[in-house]
């Protein structure tokens, strides 16, 4: 069973809204710009893809609050908030410039579109002092968040060193494919203070306590069953699950899905361009964070994928897991340590940050590229964001590549990070939900967090 955790509900709670494209029913600055970063990013690993849309959606959103000051401007760390801006500067001016500021900085290789995007939305903005003081600030504002994450630790996380432990329990490698990321736990944060009380790890605390419980039995036997490439009792329903969410190259990754249902369900409830940038960027934060952490899990424990334990279930340990050196999983399995699930992680940040602005039953459908060649091969129907998740998380297990403690554990940091970014950062303030949420942000579950 997988574990639901209950969403804040604020905004819109009970709402039912009919997503009907992965693409926004009308455009706005914020959906445009965040668009074209995911057409730029789908030969970009996860983790990347949400630090990168963190930065590009805290900078809109801090140059349009510095001005607007409807909400607190975002800082963590060495990156402190940013005072005010210009007097009656125009803050969509800002957005904008801030926007192509990241976007040429980051990809450069999508400098033509970015540019073309650029003009597009400052033509519709009449030339006046506004305009210009407001184009002014919005590239400070990028310039400074760049600078504060330019010594992060991004730019070496593909290239640490990493030398796979290589005996019984531990991640060995099924592919030419190197260790994705090695480094990536090490990457600075963009709201929790670091990512160790978030780490989960193993049921006995080990690899061999693991390896040697009943939990891992059942585990092995469950992906056994329902992973394999030519499963007898997986559903065609699952089947799809796992295809839809495998996000692989090509594709806009599970971040990118994430942020695709962000963006049509906030236009289709009617949110303003400011709320919209205040969502993204909490919705990103939390992404990005919860990757992070993840990550970290996963090369501290470096735990064997389903593929290598099935064709070793006799020298494992454990009498209650047989052999088959012919299994092979449905999807691919991605070249990094399995424990913990970063899809169930990412997933359930999102489905927390979304539910606590939109309420979690919310309708919508969603469109999956499945082979990356830049069309939706499959839409799915789903009825509220908890949902969504929950299924995003079990499609590693259908789809051989995840055991089901390490989904589990994986939604558990999501819920943990997600939560902390929205009662830290980014609480709902000054709207009335925000009190709540405030309220209610020293109590998420932290306790909930098991074996560490």
């Amino acid at each position: 069973m997988l574990r639901f955790h209950p969403h804040f509900s604020s905004l819109l709670a009970g709402s039912a809204l009919l997503l009907t494209a992965v693409t926004a029913v009308r455009a706005d600055i914020v959906s445009d710009w965040n668009a074209l970063a995911l057409e730029s990013m789908t030969t970009t690993a996860d983790p990347l893809v949400a630090h990168d849309l963190a930065i590009l959606a805290a900078s809109m959103y801090n140059a349009d609050q510095s001005i607007e000051g409807t909400y607190n401007t975002y800082d963590y760390g060495a990156y402190p908030a940013p005072g005010s801006g210009p007097v009656g500067a125009d803050s969509q001016a800002a957005m904008i410039a801030a926007a192509n500021t990241v976007m040429q900085y980051l990809y450069s290789g999508s400098s033509s579109e970015a540019s073309a995007l650029y003009s597009s939305q400052l033509s519709g903005i009449a030339d006046s002092q506004a305009k210009t003081d407001g184009i002014g600030w919005g590239i400070t504002i990028a310039n400074n968040l760049l600078s504060a994450r330019s010594a992060d630790g991004s730019a070496d996380a593909a290239t640490t060193t990493y030398s796979p432990v290589g005996t019984i329990g531990y991640w060995q490698q099924t592919s030419a494919a190197g260790a994705l990321l090695p480094g990536w736990g090490s990457v600075g944060t963009f709201s929790i203070p670091g990512t160790g009380s978030y780490m989960t790890s193993l049921p006995g605390g080990s690899v061999t306590s693991y390896l040697q419980s009943s939990q891992y039995a059942a585990d092995y036997a469950q992906v056994k069953d329902l992973g394999a490439a030519f499963s007898a009792t997986r559903t065609s329903d699952q089947t799809n699950q796992a295809y839809f969410w495998a996000a692989g190259d090509g594709t806009v990754k599970m971040t990118g899905m994430w942020n695709q249902i962000a963006t049509t369900v906030a236009t289709n409830a009617g949110l303003s361009t400011a709320d919209v940038a205040h969502l993204l960027a909490t919705l990103n934060v939390a992404m990005a964070d919860a990757s992070t952490a993840a990550m970290a899990t996963i090369y501290d424990t470096q735990f064997w994928r389903p593929e290598t334990a099935i064709a070793n279930g006799d020298i494992d340990g454990n009498a209650s897991t047989d052999v088959d050196s012919f299994w092979a999983p449905l999807i691919t399995s991605p070249s990094l340590p399995e424990y913990v699930s970063l899809g169930a992680t990412i997933s359930e940040a999102a489905a927390v940050v979304l539910a606590s602005y939109l309420g979690d039953s919310v309708s919508f459908s969603l469109g999956s590229d499945i082979n990356g060649d830049g069309s939706i091969d499959l839409t799915r129907n789903f009825t509220s964001f908890s949902q969504a998740a929950n299924e995003a998380a079990m499609a590693g297990v259908y789809g051989g590549t995840q055991f089901q403690t390490s989904v589990a554990d994986g939604q558990i940091i999501g819920y943990n990070v997600a939560n902390y970014v929205l009662g830290t950062n980014f609480a709902l303030v000054p709207e009335p939900a925000g009190a709540v949420l405030m309220m209610l942000g020293g109590l998420f579950f932290l306790g909930a967090r098991r074996r560490r």
